[in-house]
């Protein structure tokens, strides 16, 4: 049987870096999806706590610039950019090893790619149907196994997968989107069982409805900074998976519990996550 060939070496092209003071250090952050509303406010939240150096990887360039140069204002010691399509499932190795060239660890990688595309909007196309599953799902299996090697050869590190809510609107009208986020969601969850032993983990969150750019502004949605300062207390709690209330969820909450009865429910489910790792 002939020999296999050897894979090709991974070859890190120049990135682009955002002006910074030099001599970074701290707490390192990689964004996968730098363009994230939701990702962009747990970076900044994260950077309130300690700074460091962070890269944002996105597929347009410009955007992530405009997010570097905010990120630096929120405490990163050095921002830098890079280009990163999730679709492109074959480059995700190549974005890693760029992203750990420039940070020479990673500490923390908030994973918050991907797309949402309707039942309507896809209208029987099978290919992009197809890409919607490969941005979604197979892209996020492409970097979660580059992320792996990563995590433990550092023997340490955290991912940050930005999941989301099924509901049942989602799942009469956008199918194939729940099915790719149930994968999504499923993989990372499995992840974290694989890279506790090692000491790195993963929290998934599932946010609710979510106000950003890219949408009509809802007064029952919350905003990424509210997402971001209940993902940064998961994380800083070492909680493994973190669903978030909608505000209508809240309110109703509210009414039907008692205040301190409902934050004793609250520290208490955080104390049954880390020890069960769930």
């Amino acid at each position: 049987m002939p020999a296999r060939a050897a894979a090709p070496p991974v070859v890190v092209p120049e990135p682009t870096r955002s002006a910074a003071p030099a001599g970074a250090s701290g707490r390192s952050v990689l964004i996968l999806g730098g363009t994230s509303a939701i990702a962009v406010a747990i970076a900044e939240a994260l950077l309130g706590q300690q700074s460091g150096p962070v890269v944002v990887a996105a597929r347009d360039l410009d955007r992530a610039e405009v997010v570097a140069d905010r990120l630096r204002s929120a405490g990163a010691t050095e921002a830098f950019t890079i280009r990163f399509n999730g679709a492109e499932v074959h480059e995700a190795e190549r974005v890693v090893a760029e992203a750990v060239q420039l940070l020479k660890r990673v500490d923390v990688v908030i994973v918050a790619f991907g797309n949402y595309v309707d039942s309507d909007g896809l209208a029987g196309d099978l290919e992009a149907t197809l890409d919607l599953v490969t941005l979604n799902f197979l892209g996020a299996i492409a970097v979660g196994e580059a992320l792996t090697d990563v995590l433990r050869s550092q023997r340490s590190g955290r991912i940050i997968a930005v999941s989301s809510r099924p509901n049942g609107w989602t799942m009469e009208h956008a199918g194939t989107y729940a099915a790719s986020k149930a994968g999504f969601d499923t993989y990372f969850a499995s992840l974290a069982v694989s890279l506790r032993p090692v000491g790195a983990d993963v929290l998934v969150i599932r946010p609710p409805g979510v106000n950003t750019p890219l949408i009509e502004n809802h007064s029952s949605f919350l905003t990424p900074e509210e997402v971001a300062v209940e993902v940064v207390q998961a994380f800083s709690d070492g909680m493994a998976e973190l669903t978030i209330l909608s505000r209508e969820e809240r309110r109703l909450a509210r009414r039907s519990f008692p205040r301190k009865l409902l934050g004793r429910v609250r520290r208490d489910m955080r104390k049954v996550s880390r020890r069960i790792g769930v």
